[in-house]
C-alpha cells in the first residue's frame, strides 16, 4: 500500500480520537454536533462552487506546469480526510473565541485596533510561522513524506479541492496555526472570523487561474509560480515573510527569463 496513505490514515485517525477523547464530556447532544458539522461542510462546498461565479470573469494565468488531471485514490481519501478535519478545527476555533477573556465577542468591545488592525496582524503572524513550517516540509529528508503529494499538482485549476489535497498532517498543522495566530493576537471575534474566511478564500483563489491580485498584499501568481518551482513562494497568504528571508520569486521576471 502507498506510504502516503498509511501514514495519512494514522494521522487523521490519531488525530480524530484525540478530539472524540478531548470532547467525551462534552454537553452537545448528537444532533447538534451533525448539524454543525453539516454547515461548516456545506460552507466548504459552497466556497468551491462560487469561486468561478465571483471570480470566473477575472484574467486567466497562463499553464506553464503539468496539470493533474485525475485525481486518484488518495487524492480523493486526503480530501475527504481534510474537510472532515475542518469541522473540529472550527469548533475549536468557536469555543476559544467564546471562552478566552482576551478575546471580545460583543460588539461594543470592538475598536479598530482589535478588528482591521487585528485582522491584518492575524495575516502577519500567521505566514511567520506557516512560511517556516511550509520550508521545512521542502526539507529533502521530509519533502517525500508529505508535500510531496500536493506538489503532484503543477498547475492548480480546481480552488478548494487542490488546496486542501495535502497530507492530512499538513492540513492539521496548517489549519491549527491559525489558531495559534488567533491565540498571539487575540483580536475581536469579528477579526477571527473575518480571518478564517477571507484566508479559506484566498487560499482557494491560489489553486484556481484567475489571475487576482491586491497590490501590495496579495498574489495569486506567487503561489502558482511556486507549484512549479518549489523553493520559493513559501507564504500561504502574504509574500511578507518571503521578501525577509529572501526566498521570494517575482512570477513576471521569473517566466520572462525563461523565455
Amino acid at each position: 500500500m502507498d506510504g502516503n496513505v498509511v501514514t495519512g490514515c494514522i494521522v487523521f485517525g490519531t488525530f480524530m480520537s484525540f478530539v472524540a477523547y478531548q470532547e467525551k464530556d462534552s454537553q452537545w447532544e448528537w444532533w447538534q454536533a451533525a448539524v454543525f458539522s453539516c454547515i461548516i461542510l456545506a460552507g466548504l462546498e459552497g466556497l468551491n462552487a462560487s469561486l468561478p461565479i465571483v471570480f470566473g470573469s477575472f484574467p486567466k494565468i497562463p499553464v506553464r506546469g503539468k496539470h493533474l488531471d485525475e485525481f486518484e485514490f488518495r487524492d480523493k481519501l486526503f480530501i475527504c480526510f481534510n474537510k472532515i478535519s475542518a469541522v473540529p478545527f472550527m469548533y475549536h476555533l468557536t469555543a476559544i473565541c467564546l471562552l478566552s477573556p482576551a478575546i471580545k465577542v460583543e460588539a461594543k468591545d470592538a475598536t479598530y485596533t482589535n478588528t482591521v488592525g487585528a485582522f491584518v496582524a492575524l495575516f502577519v503572524v500567521y505566514d511567520f510561522f506557516y512560511s517556516l513550517f511550509h520550508r521545512f516540509l521542502h526539507l529533502r529528508s521530509v519533502y517525500s513524506l508529505v508535500h510531496k503529494h500536493h506538489h503532484r499538482q503543477h498547475a492548480p485549476t480546481r480552488g478548494n479541492s487542490d488546496a486542501v489535497n495535502v497530507h492530512p498532517f499538513e492540513f492539521v498543522m496548517g489549519e491549527y496555526n491559525h489558531l495559534l495566530a488567533v491565540y498571539l493576537v487575540s483580536p475581536h471575534m469579528y477579526a477571527a472570523l473575518a480571518f478564517i474566511t477571507v484566508g479559506g478564500v484566498l487560499a482557494s483563489l491560489n489553486h484556481t487561474r484567475a489571475n487576482v491580485v491586491l497590490p501590495g498584499a496579495y498574489d495569486v501568481k506567487a503561489h502558482d509560480l511556486h507549484h512549479r518551482i518549489p523553493q520559493s513562494n513559501y507564504g500561504q497568504y502574504i509574500m511578507m515573510w518571503d521578501h525577509v528571508m529572501g526566498s521570494f520569486r517575482d512570477y513576471t521576471k521569473t517566466v520572462d527569463a525563461r523565455k
